[in-house]
């Protein structure tokens, strides 16, 4: 049974210009439209197992990138210090002394501006 990897997905945002056009527009009707393989097929003017491969190609070139480049991984744990940075300097916000708060607040400025908030 051929079963999604919804990290896929995931991946495919950061590394799916480097593939072809070709697999790129299959991996994104698969994990983005979530197509069946059948409709893909149709829609492409090829065999069911033709998008198989093509996506299964895909799927070992972006685990490669991955493997090699982690950026991914690198995002998810930046934006999980930056949560943690946010939680830690916003109980700081409403301190008496104006030094303490105003770190406080350019930290979660940082942590906003990473986290893409615009706060």
């Amino acid at each position: 049974m051929f079963e999604k990897d919804l990290s896929i997905g995931f991946l495919l945002d950061f590394y799916g210009s480097v593939l072809s056009e070709h697999t790129r527009s299959l991996l994104m009707l698969y994990y983005g439209e979530d197509l069946s393989l059948a409709e893909i097929a149709a829609d492409a003017g090829i065999s069911r197992q033709g998008v198989r491969q093509a996506i299964k190609k895909g799927e070992e070139e972006l685990r490669f990138l991955e493997e090699k480049l982690g950026l991914a991984a690198q995002f998810v744990a930046l934006q999980e210090k930056a949560e943690r940075l946010r939680a830690l300097a916003s109980p700081l916000l409403t301190s008496k002394e104006e030094d303490t708060a105003a770190l406080a607040r350019e930290a979660v400025s940082c942590a906003a501006f990473i986290l893409s908030d615009n706060e």
